[in-house]
């Protein structure tokens, strides 16, 4: 595996992460979750709102933290588990703009949008879980989140994140999971995961803690993403930013731990360079770097982890995309995340692209052969089928050796042209982007995503009825 810290620097993260938690602690703006903390041997300040979090009991709530979790889908086939060796994928989230399938041109998203690029994941082998992808920007914006998640329950049978404005919304989600699952169910095998960020540097807002509550009262997995910003809201150095989101991560893992023992949580750290020269976030190769010390980190703690994979700050679907998506994707690859995100994104997560998604799904199945690495055994060495060849002057195309190894050893891509030029011209001469978007298409024509009972729908849109009634504007 790819290692970019040393198991000494390592451990220092660690013993430095929690010499921060009980000497500095963090800021949580909830005095009711300040008291539960108190009650439960966490050192409270109420009146500088700082939680301080003795060593031996983040060590204790590390070892309660499952070390593998499984996501369930309302479609079992596709259940994953995170931490069992393998690698999985989801698309990036809460994207605001798309570019048309059909003009090419940049606009805000729609219910319609969300609808079909939850269809396209349901269908791509490579993408195995589904997030918020995009708001739904013609419905009234303090219900765009729940409309998202009715959206997302219709069109696929996979296991999605449910990441609420409130926790007001997030009542009216999880009452939409258990009218699909029903309550018993659901705190059983969630087919939702719940992300919650800390505001950087080491705060938890009321939302936060809010929704970390009623997600481990039904046992929902929870994926905790501090996000810092490099130089803004965190140290400008590298390795101070993975230190920084790590004492973030370590007191949510804490406080969930403490609310509900066993409860799953994902290690998912989203760490972002700041480009000094623009002032804007960006996903440069510092990304992939901090990415993969994250990943270091969660193994050191034995945590299934989910860090940033096909990013790129490009505006389009150009070179720029291209090698930003596979640098990022393929360092902390290599350096065993569990998870990686950002299908379908570009513009560092604000837009989303429908031919990007089925291109990532491409790029996602190149990643994982390449993590497979070379397969070595008496048989692949293949010394007799060359000595064959030699000796009776054939060709490793009429050997049967070629044709039971060939699909085990190659990938076998779906977008990319090998080709020569005269039949690539005769095929339309066409960019891979014209190939995606042709494909994601006839995704659209064709797939249909597992069917919900009619009553299920109906309790659906009653929810969301019920929400617009009782959220305020």
């Amino acid at each position: 595996m790819l290692k970019l810290l040393t198991s000494d620097q390592v451990e220092q993260i660690h013993t430095s992460s929690l010499r921060i938690l009980e000497e500095v602690g963090v800021l949580i703006h909830d005095e009711d979750f300040l008291s539960f903390l108190n009650d439960n041997g966490v050192n409270v300040d109420f009146k500088g709102k700082r939680a301080k979090f003795p060593a031996s009991l983040v060590e204790e709530c590390i070892k309660k933290a499952p070390k593998q979790v499984t996501l369930y889908a309302r479609e079992p086939k596709h259940n994953i588990t995170l931490g069992n060796g393998k690698i999985y994928t989801h698309p990036v989230g809460g994207a605001a703009n798309v570019i048309d399938l059909n003009s090419g041109k940049v606009r805000p998203s729609t219910r319609e949008d969300i609808e079909n690029l939850t269809r396209i994941v349901d269908f791509l082998p490579n993408i195995h879980s589904q997030t918020m992808i995009v708001y739904p920007t013609d419905v009234p914006e303090h219900l765009r989140d729940i409309y998202a998640v009715e959206a997302i329950i219709r069109n696929t049978g996979k296991n999605f994140d449910a990441t609420p404005y409130n926790d007001t919304s997030y009542q009216y989600m999880i009452k939409m999971l258990e009218a699909v699952v029903g309550h018993e169910e659901l705190m059983k095998r969630s087919i939702a995961t719940t992300s919650i960020s800390p505001t950087s540097p080491l705060q938890f807002s009321k939302d936060v803690t809010k929704v970390m509550v009623r997600a481990a009262k039904h046992n929902i997995p929870i994926a905790v993403l501090p996000c810092p910003l490099t130089g803004a809201t965190s140290p400008v150095t590298l390795v101070g930013t993975i230190l920084q989101q790590n004492v973030e991560m370590l007191a949510a893992i804490v406080m969930i731990q403490i609310l509900n023992p066993g409860n799953p949580v994902e290690y998912s750290p989203r760490c972002i360079p700041l480009s000094m020269s623009t002032g804007q976030a960006c996903d440069g190769i510092e990304a992939a770097l901090m990415s993969v010390g994250c990943v270091q980190l969660a193994k050191f703690y034995g945590l299934p982890c989910d860090v940033y994979g096909l990013d790129t700050d490009s505006k389009l679907l150009d070179e720029q995309a291209a090698f930003e998506r596979a640098l990022n994707g393929i360092l902390p690859a290599l350096a065993g995340a569990d998870a990686l995100s950002g299908a379908g994104c570009i513009e560092s997560g604000i837009t989303v692209s429908y031919e990007q998604l089925v291109i990532d799904d491409e790029i996602f199945g190149m990643i994982f052969r390449a993590v497979k690495g070379i397969a070595f055994d008496e048989e692949k060495l293949a010394v007799d089928v060359i000595t064959k060849v030699v000796n009776e002057s054939a060709n490793f195309l009429q050997q049967k050796h070629t044709l039971k190894h060939y699909r085990e050893e190659y990938f076998i891509p779906k977008l990319v042209d090998r080709s020569s030029r005269s039949q690539w011209e005769k095929m339309g001469g066409k960019s891979i982007v014209e190939v995606a978007r042709e494909r994601a298409k006839k995704i659209l024509s064709e797939h249909e995503p597992p069917k919900l009972d009619n009553d299920i729908c109906k309790q659906l849109k009653e929810i969301l009825k019920e929400a617009a009634k009782n959220l305020p504007g």
